[in-house]
């Protein structure tokens, strides 16, 4: 079979791949759209299930059984879901029932509103419609449909504690559908086994590890990194007085695992309740300091820790969240996010649905790119062996292909620096031993042991990086 031959066939075999997945995909939409009231405490519990499967593998791992494991992770889970929606409920009945309060910031709204509409700024917006001139703040509150007729900023505190108080419902069927997934998660890599014994069932056995270790750092960072930051933005809110400062820091933990954008979105109702309350440079202060909280966690903190920021295109996440807000409200976006992330892990780890996770990347992977970025400093880390590790599972890519462009751009690291560091040694001489005779290799050899590249190695050296380009035929 010719060359030609073989890529029509892969191309025609990768184009049944994402033609099967686009159908699957249209088949999932229609099904959340006929069978939500189904569907969303299912993957309300799946997405608990996810959250809780590291910390009980942790405890599985140290002896318990995994049943109890579960059950421990579950128990704690639910302690702290159950504190936190006490803990919110009671904020917003005791704000809600505190008439003074509520008096306060119907007069201050007010005063702002009215500020807004004699400033140079907004005061043109105003003046377009007469009819408006004269409408206070809650007549266009009423207007917009987010209060009733005769109704006041309470009512707003109102349909949150309604809110708070109709979850509790929601969270039996989740709790139920959670207990069966639990079960069925233990009884799974059984049935595995028995449909696919032999060889196939150990690969199976393989990706469906690399699946579940991708998954267990993505939920662990994700959920590291929302506590860190609600618990600073509560902070922050609390130090500035903001009422519902837990309810507003909850809210943060749980929008931060839509990226980009969540943490965002939670830190909109505490800058409006600053507004209404606060002066302007307090309120400032605290958007400034809410935003920075947010890059620090996200883009610095969150790098660090999982060695490589979230692969994954923005705009796909935007028209994500925002087709999961249409379809079911703020569970939806909260939900589908996470959700299309975990499916793209999924997908890079089976070869033949690759290329679609590929095209939902922010950007193709670089093997040189990451290989230099890597060697920076000239050393390895275990952290930079990882997100290497991550780029050849996603790839595909070989243990040789692998060895070659590391040794490529140790090689010319170490030609512009002069001077070879231990891992660089290490690095060179892998990829030599692959492409170069005897005689070459021990020029090679000899020049590394002293540390530099001298010139008697030089001719070696050349004919080496000729060899590992990836433009030249090997």
């Amino acid at each position: 079979m010719d060359e030609a031959t073989v890529d029509g066939t892969q191309f025609a075999r990768r184009l049944g791949v994402i033609t099967n997945f686009l159908i699957l995909i249209t088949l999932v939409i229609f099904a959340a759209i006929v069978l939500e009231d189904v569907l969303k405490p299912f993957i309300i519990a799946l997405g608990v299930y996810f959250i809780l499967k590291p910390g009980a593998d942790a405890l599985n791992k140290t002896g318990f059984n995994l049943y109890l494991s579960y059950f421990t992770v579950l128990m704690l889970f639910l302690l702290l879901l159950v504190s936190s929606g006490y803990y919110s409920y009671s904020q917003i009945s005791d704000l809600s029932s505190d008439e003074e309060k509520m008096a306060e910031y119907n007069d201050k709204l007010e005063l702002r509103y009215q500020e807004m509409k004699d400033s140079a700024i907004f005061g043109s917006a105003f003046e377009e419609d007469s009819e408006d001139s004269n409408k206070t703040v809650n007549d266009h509150l009423v207007t917009f449909g987010v209060i009733e007729e005769g109704g006041d900023v309470s009512d707003l505190f109102g349909k949150a504690l309604s809110f708070v108080g109709a979850l509790g419902t929601t969270a039996i069927t989740v709790l139920f559908f959670l207990m069966f997934i639990i079960f069925e998660a233990g009884l799974l890599p059984g049935r595995i086994s028995a449909a696919y014994p032999g060889e196939a069932n150990e690969k199976i056995k393989n990706v469906r590890a690399a699946i579940e270790e991708s998954i267990n750092v993505y939920i662990i960072v994700k959920t590291g990194v929302g506590v860190g930051t609600a618990v600073i933005a509560g902070i922050i809110l609390a130090s500035f007085g903001i009422d519902l400062w837990f309810l507003w820091a909850l809210l943060t933990f749980i929008l931060n695992y839509v990226p980009y954008i969540g943490s965002l979105i939670a830190s909109v109702p505490p800058i409006i309740l600053g507004f209404i309350m606060l002066d302007p440079g307090s309120v400032l202060a605290m958007g400034v300091l809410l935003i920075v909280n947010q890059q620090l966690w996200g883009n610095v903190i969150e790098t660090k820790w999982c060695g490589s920021k979230l692969d994954i295109s923005p705009v796909l996440l935007l028209i994500v969240a925002a087709f999961g807000f249409w379809l079911w409200g703020i569970v939806g976006m909260v939900l589908s996010v996470p959700f299309v992330v975990i499916f793209k892990i999924i997908l890079e780890n089976i070869e033949p649905t690759r290329p679609i996770a590929i095209l939902m990347s922010e950007r193709a992977p670089d093997l040189m790119e990451a290989y230099k970025e890597a060697l920076a400093d000239g050393v390895l880390t275990s952290k930079e062996l990882e997100n290497l590790d991550r780029i050849q599972h996603k790839m595909g890519f070989t243990e040789e292909t692998m060895d070659k462009m590391a040794g490529l751009v140790a090689v010319n690291r170490a030609m512009e620096s002069n001077f070879v560091t231990e891992d660089e040694k290490v690095l060179v001489m892998k990829a030599a031993e692959l492409v170069l005779g005897s005689r070459h290799l021990k020029m090679i050899k000899t020049s590394l042991k002293a540390g530099v590249i001298d010139e008697h190695a030089m001719e070696a050296i050349q004919l080496l990086v000729a060899r590992l380009e990836p433009d030249e035929e090997e």
